[in-house]
């Protein structure tokens, strides 16, 4: 079954994306919290168009990602899970906790550090409050959750389907 997740990682990845974000618009148009006085039309492609080019640069610093690293990782005997012996279970519920957290602890980060701050107050700075906002951060800052995200990987040694799981 990992080999098969791992195998369609593009299509599954893009088939949860899209899935959620459709599934959350149409939340959103049935049972709006609150009133939008900036149109959908306007902010939507800002805002998709942001996801699109950090999904771009990612791919183009990054090409293999968080998955294909802790499957190197795997084969390189790295991390902790590599080292440590752990019903495989565990270490699938123990990596997505753990690189929750460490993502979780990163968002902290980004809000205390001034410097970090400039950067993801972009996400923070979307005039509505939507979807999309979720979606909105300055490529630098994505740039850099790629990297922290990398090098929990690198650490914990995860199975590449855990990783897959998380993001």
């Amino acid at each position: 079954m990992p080999d098969l997740l791992l195998a369609n990682e593009p299509l599954i990845r893009l088939g949860f994306f899209f899935g959620i974000l459709a599934a959350m618009a149409v939340w959103e148009l049935l049972a709006p919290r609150r009133g939008q006085t900036i149109s959908r039309r306007v902010r939507w492609p800002n805002n998709l168009g942001i996801v699109v080019l950090n999904t771009v640069l990612l791919r183009l610093v990054f090409p293999t990602a968080a998955v294909g690293l802790a499957l190197v990782a795997e084969t390189k005997g790295w991390g902790l899970f590599n080292t440590l012996p752990a019903p495989w279970w565990v270490e699938i519920f123990a990596s997505v906790i753990l690189l929750d957290l460490a993502i979780y602890l990163q968002h902290v980060m980004v809000h205390a550090v001034p410097a970090l701050w400039r950067l993801h107050r972009m996400h923070h700075a979307d005039l509505e409050f939507d979807v999309t906002t979720g979606l909105r951060f300055h490529p630098i800052e994505i740039l850099l959750s790629m990297r922290i995200k990398l090098a929990v990987v690198t650490l914990l040694g995860p199975p590449a389907v855990a990783v897959l799981i998380f993001e």
